[in-house]
């Protein structure tokens, strides 16, 4: 099997190049539109222009601005012939931003896609998304991979429900534990319910004030005493997994 490639974009930004060539874009921030005093700063740097983004599908989990960012997404859509997919409230946005509805797909919880080589499914999160409740969860299976990204959630039963039997080969998971965020210890427990090869962490150094350090989510995992492999990324570089 050859190896998939990884990006971190930043935040729950990630870009997957799977061996057989499908490229998938989950969550991509690359503006500073959420800025707006010091509590809002942008603290990391935009690491890749948007329009130099080159996806197959790009897949926004929920209508948060750094999930679903209209300055990041019309200049990939305008450079591109991306498939936008997501659940109902991006789907709605992206009709409010007056694009061509062709272009985005939508994927609410419970359902699957076969896109491009790719099957996609949308699993449930326990995040509030500009007051409906559809944020998603998303796993992505090909080449004989298993990758799923949980988007932003809290700790919660349903969430156990949903990813308790998937067993995927890379988990992604937030940690910073503000903002409708499981914390670092629920993270690690979650991540144990799951039991995934590996795991990343995320959501954490965008942001002055929603901001958390990865060593946390390192050591609670270590209480554990977890089997899985944790990897720390740094954003904008390229690694084969």
């Amino acid at each position: 099997m050859s190896n998939l490639e990884i990006q971190w974009l930043g935040q729950a930004g990630f870009i997957y190049r799977f061996p057989q060539g499908i490229v998938v874009c989950i969550d991509p921030y690359l503006s500073y539109a959420t800025s707006s005093g010091k509590t809002r700063e942008r603290l990391m740097p935009v690491v890749v222009p948007p329009s130099q983004v080159c996806a197959d599908i790009v897949v926004t989990t929920h209508d948060h601005t750094d999930h679903f960012d209209e300055h990041t997404l019309r200049p990939m859509a305008e450079q591109s012939e991306t498939i936008f997919v997501g659940p109902s409230s991006c789907r709605e946005h992206w009709r409010a931003m007056e694009m061509p509805a062709w272009r985005f797909v939508r994927l609410d919880r419970g359902e699957s896609l076969d896109i491009a080589g790719i099957k996609l499914t949308a699993l449930y999160a326990e995040h509030d998304s500009r007051d409906k409740r559809d944020a998603i969860g998303v796993l992505l299976e090909a080449d004989g991979l298993r990758i799923y990204q949980v988007g932003d959630s809290e700790y919660a039963e349903p969430l156990l429900q949903a990813a308790r039997d998937l067993r995927p080969d890379l988990l992604v998971v937030p940690f910073n534990g503000r903002f409708g965020n499981m914390n670092a210890r629920e993270a690690a427990l979650f991540t144990q319910a799951v039991q995934p090869r590996a795991v990343i962490p995320m959501h954490y150094g965008m942001f002055r004030n929603n901001n958390a350090h990865p060593q946390d989510f390192v050591d609670a995992c270590r209480e554990l005493r977890l089997a899985t492999r944790v990897i720390i990324v740094k954003a904008g570089i390229r690694f084969q997994f």
